[in-house]
């Protein structure tokens, strides 16, 4: 009987801790990070701003899963350009895009079929020198869901070096390809 109190015990302080826990977790996160490429952001934007073609010369999230099949429902390139995919290890999702300058870059946002997850998205060119500062950001709110919140916390650490390989790959790519005329 003492064991049984002692595990409803453990169980239930371990329940109010969760609880207690997610209150505290903020409901907004946000992932960052920034590279400098030696190109004209012109050069950089077809990459970025084309689902089809652009991203599968890049993007490591491309690769998590080598069975995942995309489809294009919409144009390949700019605003209102979309890509949707079917994935048994990283789930089923939308990526569209609301924003496109070649100038500034690309916006868009990305959601998960299976539970509604949305995520808000720039890929922000800056001039810098003579090439161009790229910053990846997601960000998002979590609202009131528990797991979620526990997710945001956890973002920049799940996303941070998948980002910076990624950004790492489009500087390479870029940079290889030389100035478009």
């Amino acid at each position: 009987m003492k064991i049984l109190r002692n595990i409803l015990i453990t169980a239930s302080v371990l329940i109010i801790s969760f609880i207690l826990i997610d209150f505290l977790l903020p409901t907004q996160w946000k992932v960052e990070r920034s590279i400098v490429i030696n190109a004209w952001a012109q050069n950089v934007y077809p990459l970025v701003a084309n689902f089809k073609s652009g991203w599968p010369q890049w993007s490591a999230f491309d690769f998590e899963d080598p069975s995942i099949q995309y489809s294009y429902p919409s144009p390949e390139e700019g605003v209102g350009a979309t890509r949707s995919w079917v994935s048994k290890k990283m789930g089923n999702g939308t990526q569209k895009t609301i924003g496109a300058d070649p100038a500034s870059g690309i916006t868009y946002q990305l959601q998960m079929v299976q539970n509604g997850f949305l995520l808000n998205s720039h890929l922000a060119f800056e001039p810098v020198g003579q090439g161009t500062k790229v910053t990846w950001t997601d960000f998002g709110d979590t609202g009131n869901n528990p797991i979620f919140r526990y997710m945001g916390a956890l973002m920049d650490k799940m996303m941070g070096d998948i980002f910076e390989k990624s950004l790492t790959s489009l500087k390479q790519k870029v940079e290889t390809q030389g100035p478009k005329s």
